[in-house]
């Protein structure tokens, strides 16, 4: 179909746009579609960036609001920030909302929320964003899901995200989604590199053509409608993996010497950021200064990204929600109140189960042993993702073995870290090399003792692109 958001001359055309962001798609519904993982971190650390001393008094007054929830963490210490997105369309006028295709809200909710682990001596950065419609309890509200609290606040949001977490929150900061644009605008664009077209989307008036694939540049506008679409086959949650990987490209552009050595875009940036931007009375323009100068040496590497952990989509009342994973919760929150990465403090090597041929063998002489231990290991398993593969089930070559065992091929060395894997399903199974059978890359022989399996809890950080894994349309 024709492109409605196309004028006389193409208002997506390189000589009119600058910059890009990578975006994401989001489910449709009545109220807004706004995911701002990426808004909100450019916002944090454009407000880093951009402010100096002149604009000093002028900007901090503009932008801090009274967040009693939020306590300040000790200078250099490991601290949490929430990043809020809010849905408001406050500071848009009709004509920006039809042309941006936001239709009319009323009120504000939390459409992006990330709570930012920062280590400042180290330059690490976690970033963990909770689905907007994860399906949580809520202060005074009873369940309900997470993007909601703001409707009384930031208190109550910070205060949900507390009890939820365990954790402290030392900043807060949020951004509206007219300061997206600007903030793009400011920056002169975020490079990312897009390696398959796009198709014009209807609903947001966006659109990649083939001829533009590599490194595409996208100015506000057209960023702001292309974070916007859900015109994608994966889904609410592969918008959120896109959004993370904008957020370490624009924290890269934010803290490079392109932008911190250009007055006139740190100008910008303050002025973008003062009209749309939202901190704690603890957050200080110049303590976001010196965190600016801080990540100036921030390194991709230290960078880790993760989805709050979640067992899928559910139906409560009638409604379509984001149903909590309790067990991979504790243990994500737990690694972020200890500084260290989730994913070397799940226990579990980072394979994909799905990737694992298991063999079951019954070695207990019970009629039916073997297929009921694969019908559990599946389930225990299964992280979301995908559980492993059981290839077969049969008997052993002997019967009576009380213990249970696990076996890898010592010919195939990362079959060790596959039968590590299955070992914290099966409490207390003894891991070995052994003979297994072809196609199979690990066995589970049964013994006579209760064969129990135990969730295995797997937070694997969003997969983001590294300089050395440029996609050569990219180079």
């Amino acid at each position: 179909m024709r492109n409605p958001f196309k004028r006389d001359s193409d208002p997506f055309a390189a000589s009119r746009y600058d910059g890009i962001i990578r975006g994401a798609r989001v489910r449709e519904r009545r109220h807004p579609w706004w995911q701002w993982a990426a808004l909100t971190a450019v916002m944090l650390v454009a407000g880093v960036a951009g402010y100096g001393a002149f604009k000093y008094y002028e900007t901090q007054g503009d932008v801090q609001v009274d967040v009693s929830e939020v306590e300040p963490a000790a200078e250099l210490a490991p601290f949490n920030a929430l990043l809020v997105g809010s849905d408001s369309r406050g500071d848009l006028t009709e004509q920006e909302q039809f042309e941006l295709g936001a239709d009319a809200v009323a009120g504000e909710r939390a459409d992006t929320i990330i709570l930012a682990h920062i280590d400042p001596a180290a330059n690490r950065v976690t970033m963990v964003q909770f689905p907007r419609d994860l399906y949580v309890p809520i202060p005074d509200m009873g369940e309900n899901k997470i993007n909601s609290a703001l409707e009384r606040g930031p208190n109550h949001l910070v205060r949900t995200i507390k009890e939820l977490t365990g954790l402290e929150i030392n900043q807060y900061v949020q951004v509206n989604i007219a300061g997206f644009r600007d903030v793009v605008d400011a920056l002169g664009g975020v490079e990312l590199c897009i390696t398959e077209p796009i198709p014009f989307d209807p609903k947001t008036g966006i659109e990649v053509t083939e001829e533009e694939l590599g490194m595409v540049k996208f100015d506000g506008d057209r960023a702001l409608r292309f974070v916007r679409s859900r015109n994608f086959p994966s889904g609410d949650f592969a918008r959120i993996q896109n959004q993370q990987r904008f957020v370490a490209a624009a924290i890269n552009k934010i803290t490079s010497t392109s932008t911190l050595l250009s007055p006139g875009r740190l100008i910008d940036l303050a002025d973008a950021a003062g009209e749309n931007l939202k901190t704690d009375k603890n957050t200080t323009i110049l303590g976001l200064r010196k965190l600016a100068q801080r990540l100036r040496s921030f390194d991709p590497e230290h960078y880790e990204a993760y989805v709050v952990p979640h067992l899928g989509i559910g139906n409560v009342d009638g409604a379509s929600v984001v149903l909590p994973d309790r067990e991979g919760m504790d243990v994500l929150f737990r690694a972020l109140a200890d500084n260290a990465s989730p994913a070397e403090s799940d226990g579990v090597p980072g394979i994909e189960p799905s990737t694992i041929r298991v063999g079951v063998y019954n070695g207990s002489g019970v009629d039916g042993a073997a297929e009921r231990a694969a019908d559990a290991l599946v389930e225990a398993t299964d992280t979301g993702r995908g559980a492993v593969q059981i290839e077969e089930t049969a008997n052993a070559p002997g019967t009576g073995r009380r213990d249970h065992m696990i076996l890898y091929d010592r010919g195939k060395p990362e079959t060790e870290s596959m039968a590590q894997l299955i070992a914290a399903a099966i409490p207390g199974a003894a891991t070995r090399p052994g003979r297994l059978n072809e196609g199979v890359d690990v066995a589970v022989v049964v013994g006579t003792k209760r064969f129990t399996t135990t969730r295995i809890v797997q937070l694997v950080p969003i997969e983001l692109p590294k300089p050395a894994e440029t996609p050569a349309i990219c180079r």
